[in-house]
Formats: C-alpha cells, structure tokens, sequence
C-alpha cells in the first residue's frame, strides 16, 4: 500500500540473555530471602515471588505477538473512555511474529527529546489516560518512561502516542476501589484509615500495631503528597526531623530517623504484594516524566480531582461508601473535603 510503518525487531539470542540474568538475580533473590527469614522474620515481603511477577513480564515482553495484543486491547479500553489525548498506533497482525512487530508510524518527536516547557504541556494529557487505565479500566502501561510516549506532529488524533505494550498489567475491581479509597485518604491525611486500606492492599497485616505504624505513616507520606520529587522529600524529611543544619539538630535528627528506621524494619510486618511492584514502578516511571516539566508536580494531589469525578459519577456501592468516607470524617459533614470535590 505504501504506507510507512514502524517494525520491532528481536535482537538475536536475547532470550538467553535474559535466561540467564534472572537466573542469577533468582539465586540472589532465594538467598536473601533466606537472611530476611531468618534474620528479620517480621518482614512478609516474599521477594522470591517479587523477582518471579518481575521475570513473567521479562518473558511475556519478548513475544511480540502478546505485546500486539495488549496495544490493541487498551486502545480499544480508552476508545471506550472517550480518552482523545492519547492515541495508540494500529497493529498489522498479518506481518507481525513473535520476534517482529508492526504498527503504525507515528511522526512525533519523543518526550526523552523534549523540553521541559513542552513536557510541561502534556502532563495533564497522560496523567489523565495513565488513571483511566490504573482506576477505571484495570489494564494499564506499566513503562511509560518518555522514551515511550511520542508528541505527534498531527494533533488531529491525539496530542501524544503509547508505544511498547511489552510490560502491562491487570487490577481486578476491588484492588482499583481499594486504590481509589488509598488516595482519597492519604490526599486527606486521614493515616487510620490508610492503614485498612493497606490491610486490604496485603500491605499490612490486619493485627499490626497502629499506634506504631500511624505516625511513621504521617512520617514518611507527608513529605510526598506534597510533590516535588527526591529532592523535595529529601528537604522536608530533614524539616519533620529537626536537620536544620546545626551539629546538635542535625546528630540528633539522625537518631531519631534512625529509630524510626529501626522500627519499621523490625516491629512492622509490612509487605509488598508482587502486582503491586508493577504499580509502583508505573507510578514512578510517570512521576518522574512530569517532575521533568513541573519540579513541583506530586501525583496523589493531580489525582484528586479524577478520583472526585469517579466519586461524583459512579453509583456503584463500593465508590458510593468511599464517598461516604470522604465526606463524613470522624462522624460529621465535612464542609471542607465537600467544597475540595
């Protein structure tokens, strides 16, 4: 037909390649487990099943016909959402195999090219289709590094393109509520009831001790829900800790970080669930983009008002109880968190 099309091509032997490196980092992996069994046995993390969800995406990355089919699953996915801002190159099932896909040229310039007064522009664009995918559809990107999101030079489809379907993930409709409830109350400071969220996350155990694990949660999340990145928490932790700079402040600063450090190692049995790694580093991954055009940006606050609309639109009796939440703190109306939706 003529037309310009983009072709993925497997390098040679990159399976055994990459075989051979899990089974290294796997071996490492069962060692270590074996040290935290024994060594700190309040530690649930099971990282063996951590590095096993990481090598399944590895794995499934490598079969270009999976990856083809996750590109055609979630355009279809925001095609349903009515998501205009970012668009999904078509799939050429006829000429594509397990080692080489084609799609659809997308003439673009890729955000890794970019400024950031130009990445600034698009932040609100993906931040908008990345939490229709992670909160309303439950099939998400799990690597949108701005080497894979494209500025199109024809607007007249989208104002950026997806690429690379290798890495994706699925939520069921519970854990996306749970999510939802997860933001609601840590935009909101409300740590209590965080703490149930990330019972039923399997974050934390539902008999862990609260009175420990409430105020290192304020702690450790406060600084972040203000935005701004490493360096922003960075300041801010320093702040809550009383590093201000003086030897005094600053030795006894770190003992007290120390000490909470120490507590959360060794009195709270967090875990991290392995399809939650994915989320993470989805999260992460797109935080970082936009810090790149906005030093100020923090995701949970940009996300407010998505999860406020779901809140507002929905009827389900899942989101229906979350909004009860919201709305109803410690037993009255609240009028402030109302005129925040």
């Amino acid at each position: 037909t003529g037309e310009t099309v983009a072709v993925k091509v497997q390098r040679p032997d990159v399976l055994s390649v990459v075989s051979k490196d899990l089974y290294v980092l796997r071996r490492a992996a069962e060692v270590y487990q074996g040290l935290v069994d024994r060594f700190a046995p309040q530690q649930r993390t099971n990282y063996v099943a951590l590095l096993n969800e990481w090598a399944v995406g590895f794995y499934t990355e490598l079969d270009f016909m999976n990856e083809g089919a996750n590109q055609k699953k979630l355009k279809a996915l925001l095609a349903e959402q009515n998501n205009t801002g970012v668009y999904i190159p078509e799939v050429y099932d006829a000429y594509s195999t397990r080692r080489i896909l084609v799609t659809e040229w997308i003439d673009g310039i890729k955000l890794s090219d970019c400024e950031p007064e130009e990445i600034k522009e698009y932040i609100k664009v993906g931040q908008e289709c990345f939490l229709t995918q992670l909160l309303q559809v439950g099939f998400f990107h799990s690597d949108p590094h701005p080497g894979n999101i494209i500025r199109m030079n024809d607007n007249t489809k989208g104002e950026i393109a997806l690429i690379d379907f290798g890495l994706v993930a699925s939520l069921q409709q519970t854990d996306m509520d749970q999510i939802v409830s997860a933001i609601i109350h840590l935009a909101n400071k409300d740590y209590a009831a965080l703490v149930d969220d990330f019972v039923q996350l399997n974050i934390l155990p539902g008999d862990c001790d609260r009175q420990k694990v409430i105020p290192l949660m304020d702690k450790a999340l406060s600084p972040y829900v203000k935005g701004g990145g490493a360096k922003k928490y960075e300041e801010e932790l320093k702040r809550l800790y009383g590093m201000d700079g003086s030897a005094g402040g600053n030795v006894g600063g770190f003992q007290a970080m120390t000490q909470d450090a120490l507590t959360v190692l060794n009195d709270i049995p967090f875990s991290i669930p392995p399809y939650f790694a994915l989320i993470a580093r989805a999260v992460v991954t797109l935080e970082g983009v936009a810090l790149i055009g906005d030093p100020d940006y923090g995701l949970v606050m940009e996300a407010y008002p998505f999860v406020a609309r779901k809140l507002l639109r929905e009827d389900r009796p899942e989101v229906q109880a979350a909004l009860q939440q919201v709305l109803y703190a410690k037993g009255g109306m609240s009028t402030q968190r109302l005129s925040v939706l």
